[in-house]
């Protein structure tokens, strides 16, 4: 019976190890269908071909193309199919996400050597860069480009680049560099008889001599780069240059022209599905009819263009989560087809094992052999198994944690797009309601100076000039303020704290409200003693300042006072701004540093401030570590205080 027990064992360890063998032989003779590069190469022609005619059509090539790309080790069109998906989605204005091909397809070619695949890349990085207003950093990826082109043989177009180089310039408001490099690029396109680039330079010339003035010589250019837009069915350039043709027409005030053209890009834009350029058309045609007065209009129109805006960030948001799920369905799809593929191997064994049984009798003098070279090649099989476990485990993990990574990246990104909206809000309610009043007070005064001088008094002249200085002098204010507060939020704004005389600075800044206060008969008294030094940005005090006593000024009832003082307390210096005006209501004054709606209120004048002032004050001293509070009655005046430090080696007085 023992030896039938042996017997038995030794028949199924054969079995296992001559069927392990066996699979094991089989396995490796199983290939894998192959990839034609070839039809790769094929979709991304076909996505470049497309980039700018219909670029919606272009991003599906080159998906497409990216989806054989995983089925293959193809490097070199795995790279161009990412940097053909990226121009796709930059045409189409979604620019996060193209920037996320482009610098993906740029690695991949600098780890390959791919010069000239680096040089377009480049090229387009930049040109996203600048379209979303980075100018500095496109520059920077326009001229490695222009390096890498010189390191290649023969040296490869580069009118491109330069035309992109000169719409920075633009940009930036350098119009005679931008003029310069445009001039070169139409030469650079000449040499090389690129039709296409010679149009488009062309039409970027044009856009130059109509800032300058020269309307006429700007409609010329524009119109021989349209006709090359059409000859060659660039939908994109003649978009564009059907819009540059209008603002032509409008600068030489030939209204219904422009307003004809500017509807022909709105509607070649439209049907194609080019929505950032169909919101640049927009807002021209409401900039149109607001200039030319016609306000129901111009409305209608930038409420077409504020839909767009919010529609395109939905669409583009809703791609960057599509993007993350699709990876993620994929990964999952890989590990659910290798668990199936783990499932089929451990059932062909069980089928082979069940076959080879029955011809293994005679096969028992050889047991005892096959058994020990069985046992060796078990064991070795078990720790490669496990070796080979243990690195899908790690593998998994690190999947796990960037997925992780990624997930919170894009939660970012969307507190990030939240905050930029919430900015955009902000800046078009100051823009609409508190510039609207010192620019109508401009435009109306001035308008009735000019066309109705000879019937006014000298008087009443000094008087309308007085009303657009103090309107101007306004808008300045509200605009100074606004910027800084721009920069602020947008961490642009440069906090460079030196050693300062602080009397100095506040009898400097009070020059400014010498005649403002006479005017109103109110005494602005500097009590800072010439001793004290602080140690603070220039800018950003000579701001505090500026905005305290206007504040002082706008609540102040004609023949009172406003006081400056400063005080040394430890290691940091109390600034006082005090006035005798009518004094804050306590509901008011708890949410004055908070920029709610509403908090604000009417001064002496009747005018109403924006309420960034305050808030501007709040974020500037909290840069100092400093604090900033007011203490205020009804009826009894307001005395604004906040605290700087003190250079470390200053003694006190």
């Amino acid at each position: 019976m023992v030896g039938k027990r042996i017997f038995a064992k030794y028949v199924v360890l054969f079995f296992a190890c001559i069927s392990g063998i066996y699979i094991e032989f089989s396995h490796a003779n199983i290939t894998s269908p192959q990839i034609d590069n070839s039809l790769i190469d094929s979709l991304n022609n076909l996505a470049y071909t497309h980039r700018r005619r219909n670029p919606k059509l272009s991003l599906e090539y080159a998906i497409k193309a990216y989806e054989l790309c995983s089925k293959t080790n193809y490097i070199q069109g795995r790279a161009s199919t990412i940097h053909n998906k990226g121009t796709a989605l930059a045409v189409l204005g979604r620019y996060e996400l193209a920037l996320i091909d482009l610098f993906e397809a740029s690695k991949i070619r600098e780890q390959i050597g791919d010069i000239s695949g680096l040089v377009s890349t480049y090229n387009n990085i930049g040109h996203v860069q600048s379209e979303m207003g980075k100018y500095d950093e496109a520059l920077h990826y326009f001229e490695e480009s222009i390096k890498l082109c010189k390191e290649l043989s023969p040296i490869p177009d580069i009118g491109i680049t330069l035309n992109n180089i000169g719409w920075v310039y633009f940009n930036k408001n350098k119009l005679d560099l931008a003029l310069t490099y445009f001039y070169q690029a139409l030469s650079a396109n000449e040499a090389i008889n690129d039709i296409r680039g010679i149009g488009a330079s062309k039409g970027n010339i044009g856009t130059i001599y109509r800032h300058m003035g020269d309307f006429k010589k700007g409609l010329e250019y524009h119109y021989h780069a349209l006709n090359n837009a059409q000859q060659f069915d660039d939908k994109y350039w003649e978009i564009i240059t059907l819009r540059e043709i209008s603002k032509d027409y409008h600068s030489a005030n030939q209204l219904e022209k422009s307003i004809e053209f500017a509807n022909r890009s709105l509607e070649v834009a439209s049907a194609l599905g080019f929505h950032v350029e169909e919101r640049n058309t927009l807002a021209w045609l409401a900039s149109i009819h607001e200039t030319n007065h016609h306000f129901k209009n111009a409305a209608r129109f930038y409420k077409l263009v504020h839909q767009l805006s919010d529609s395109l960030f939905r669409v583009e948001k809703a791609e960057i989560q599509n993007q993350f799920f699709t990876v993620y369905e994929f990964q999952a799809q890989v590990k659910e087809n290798q668990l199936l593929q783990m499932e089929q191997e451990i059932n062909s064994k069980i089928i082979r094992n069940q076959k080879y049984f029955l011809f293994l009798s005679f096969a028992l003098i050889i047991i005892s052999l096959v058994f020990t070279v069985y046992i060796i090649t078990t064991n070795k099989k078990m720790e490669i198994a496990n070796l080979q476990l243990k690195d899908k485990n790690c593998e998994i993990e690190q999947q796990k944690e960037v997925i992780q990574q990624k997930v919170q990246a894009i939660e970012e990104k969307n507190r990030e797009l939240e905050k930029i909206n919430q900015i955009k809000d902000k800046l078009i309610a100051v823009i609409a309601h508190d510039l609207k009043n010192p620019f109508n007070n401009i435009s109306g005064y001035s308008e009735l100076l000019v066309s109705r001088y000879h019937s006014f008094e000298k008087k009443e002249i000094q008087e309308f000039l007085k009303i657009i200085n103090e309107s101007s002098a306004k808008g300045n204010y509200l605009l100074d303020n606004l910027l800084q507060w721009y920069r602020l939020q947008t961490m642009s704004l440069q906090f460079l704290p030196l050693q300062l005389n602080l009397y100095n600075i506040v009898k400097d800044e009070l020059l400014f409200y010498t005649s403002i206060a006479q005017d109103r008969g109110i005494n602005i008294i500097n009590s800072i003693s010439q001793g004290i030094t602080i140690h603070a940005d220039s800018n950003m005090l000579k701001t505090i300042i500026r905005n305290l006593v206007t504040n002082a000024l706008k609540y102040t009832d004609k023949n009172g006072i406003i006081s400056i003082s400063a005080s040394y307390n430890n290691r940091e210096v109390t600034v006082a701004v005090e006035d005798s005006g009518r004094g804050i209501d306590p509901l008011i004054k708890e949410k004055l540093f908070t920029g709610e709606h509403g908090v604000t209120s009417t001064g002496q004048g009747g005018e109403k401030g924006s309420g960034l002032g305050l808030i501007l004050c709040k974020d500037f001293v909290e840069m100092h570590h400093g604090r900033i509070w007011v203490e205020s009655e009804p009826g009894k005046g307001a005395k604004f205080f906040f605290t700087l430090p003190v250079p470390e080696d200053t003694e006190q007085e």
